[in-house]
């Protein structure tokens, strides 16, 4: 990459939009000391194109283009937020109830745990951090592997990240409904995969160099 196109992403609103996949890039052991740049001197751009294909189905732009829009319009809030209009008319026990009257083994029974747990936890917003994260981790490799160039990442990065500042109240707030959303995907409420997700997150909370303690949340973004 050129010099000028790096501006872009190291300025303090570029940095911002791409901290909203900082819990994927903990979980992916990227370096926080280089705010989780992908090196081409030391990763592989097959390696991602081969994973972009594998997990996703994207063979080029006007795929990655098409999950995109996908994470934008639903993604896995649309389902978190169905079970939580459900169960927010029941009662309590009621809630308990039909919970327990679920199959223990199956999935359904997992993701109404999961939104049970998080449901009074989580703004309006709920998990859609989990799918707007994504959407930036999508736009990042995108630039890696070619299929985007910095300028029209930006571009599509900008307005998820005004909405990720509209709708949570800071970077916490935010990692929190991340690491629930990844939760509601995986299909895990166990209490080892909770602390694992938890310590994910962990190291952007506490160390001061982190981007979440360096990036102001209300930061104006000017990209």
């Amino acid at each position: 990459m050129t010099t000028e196109k790096q501006s872009l992403l190291d300025s303090p609103s570029g940095l911002w939009c791409f901290a909203l996949d900082a819990t994927m890039n903990e979980m992916n052991g990227l370096s926080m000391e280089n705010n989780y740049k992908l090196d081409p001197a030391e990763d592989s751009i097959d390696r991602h194109k081969h994973s972009l294909s594998r997990d996703w189905g994207i063979q080029g732009q006007n795929d990655l283009l098409r999950r995109l829009e996908s994470l934008m319009e639903n993604g896995h809030r649309a389902e978190f937020h169905q079970i939580k209009s459900f169960l927010s008319t029941l009662s309590e026990a009621d809630q308990h109830r039909y919970i327990q009257s679920l199959s223990k083994t199956s999935e359904k029974y997992r993701q109404y745990q999961i939104v049970k747990a998080y449901m009074d936890r989580l703004p309006t917003a709920g998990i859609a951090a989990w799918d707007w994260g994504r959407y930036v981790h999508l736009c990042k490799v995108g630039i890696f592997v070619e299929y985007l160039t910095e300028e029209k990442a930006l571009r599509l990065v900008k307005p998820v990240a005004v909405k990720a500042q509209q709708q949570y109240d800071g970077w916490q707030q935010f990692g929190i409904a991340f690491l629930a959303g990844r939760q509601f995907w995986w299909g895990q409420m166990t209490g080892d995969s909770a602390e694992m997700m938890a310590g994910f997150a962990r190291n952007l909370v506490i160390h001061p160099n982190s981007l979440w303690n360096r990036l102001n949340w209300n930061l104006q973004l000017d990209v």
